[in-house]
């Protein structure tokens, strides 16, 4: 941290986190709100949406439903969403289920209320005037999305994940109750926490770091690495679900405000040729990209080995980082990610495209070490 910059830190939403807090949705609408809930059809099948509809049936509150949501949501997606929103008359926003459906509803407060395409507000078309407010409610642990100003929203076309950006969009309320994670299954579990750690890990290193973001990704890095493995083996342990939750949201408040780093950049256009999971192909790149960042700040690296549990006491900060980087891969090995692209049956071909859409992307600029064209395409090929 340079003490002669000026830094910022903005949380413009309000958290209501612990057991039991979807209870609280009923306070957050009255008789004159009508939201549309968006969701995907694997929360309805949990019975967590039930949950969700029960509150506003008790407390009078008329709702609409979009349940088409999938992984990576499309342009189609965003923009259907929006034409319901706006045909069947509604005036807020439940989000509920993972980032997709999070990242869609701050899609449709953009388009519900203002003229243009989605593609256009992704590419960088101004936002004017009040949008509806939403209200999100995560079912994973890993996406941090409830605490964010971004959407990501693929475009199939130019297969490109977009990144809509806008202060506005950041959900009212998100309220994070442990007791919606006991349906996860363990490898959404293990993605998505791998998701979150990477997450806290870069945007700890970020070039844009400060020590309020700091302090906060490196209790995030410490409750992800002593939870993790419970709440993959157990979604329904209380306390470790309630901690995986806790710092997905407080990494998302970290990255929201200091950006990410290289392996996001990878983890985009992996996600999109290789068909990965978002977290999975975090879970790839991690450790390589924190060996490729090392000598960049070495000193970083002693306080993530500390929060991970790793003795370093007497250790060089180079030794210690070593112990930083084994830690995360211990982490994945032990809840079950694989290492390469082959472990998943994936064979390796690296696009030139990737490349440059890693290079040119956004967490590539905040990433503690530039790395060039050759350096990106050594890293896409290091997980083949």
């Amino acid at each position: 941290m340079d003490p002669l910059k000026v830094y910022q830190y903005s949380n413009p939403g309000r958290l209501i986190f612990g057991p039991g807090a979807l209870a609280e949705l009923k306070k957050e609408f009255n008789v004159k709100d009508k939201p549309l809930i968006i969701t995907d059809e694997g929360v309805a099948r949990a019975g967590i949406l039930k949950k969700v509809t029960d509150l506003l049936i008790e407390a009078g509150i008329r709702y609409e439903l979009f349940d088409r949501v999938a992984a990576d949501p499309s342009i189609e997606v965003f923009e259907e969403a929006a034409a319901c929103y706006r045909q069947r008359g509604c005036t807020s926003l439940i989000a509920l289920g993972g980032g997709s459906s999070i990242d869609v509803a701050k899609g449709v407060a953009i388009r519900a209320t203002h003229e243009g395409t989605i593609k256009e507000y992704a590419s960088g078309k101004p936002v004017e005037g009040v949008l509806p407010w939403i209200c999100a409610i995560p079912t994973t642990a890993g996406t941090g999305s409830e605490a964010t100003a971004v959407a990501v929203v693929f475009d199939p076309e130019t297969k490109v994940k977009m990144v809509l950006k806008n202060s506005a969009v950041v959900p009212r309320v998100a309220l994070l109750d442990p007791l919606l994670l006991a349906s996860v299954p363990p490898k959404v579990a293990a993605d998505t926490g791998a998701d979150a750690l990477a997450h806290a890990i870069e945007s700890y290193l970020s070039l844009a770091g400060h020590m309020i973001t700091d302090a906060i990704a490196l209790s995030a890095i410490k409750m992800i690495m002593g939870n993790l493995p419970k709440f993959v083996a157990n979604p329904q342990d209380v306390a470790a679900a309630g901690q995986m939750h806790l710092a997905s949201c407080m990494a998302g408040l970290c990255f929201a405000n200091v950006g990410l780093g290289l392996a996001h950049a990878l983890a985009h256009p992996a996600g999109v040729y290789f068909h990965a999971s978002h977290g999975l192909s975090c879970a790839l790149y991690l450790p390589g990209v924190m060996e490729f960042n090392a000598p960049a700040c070495p000193e970083k690296f002693v306080a993530i080995a500390e929060a991970a549990g790793r003795d370093v006491r007497g250790l060089s900060a180079e030794k210690a980082a070593t112990e930083a980087i084994d830690a995360v891969r211990d982490l994945f090995a032990k809840v079950g990610l694989p290492r390469t692209l082959s472990e998943m049956g994936v064979e390796f071909r690296l696009e030139p495209k990737m490349v440059d859409d890693a290079f040119t992307s956004p967490p590539a600029k905040s990433n503690p070490r530039k790395a060039e064209p050759e350096q990106i395409a050594a890293l896409f090929a290091s997980v083949k």
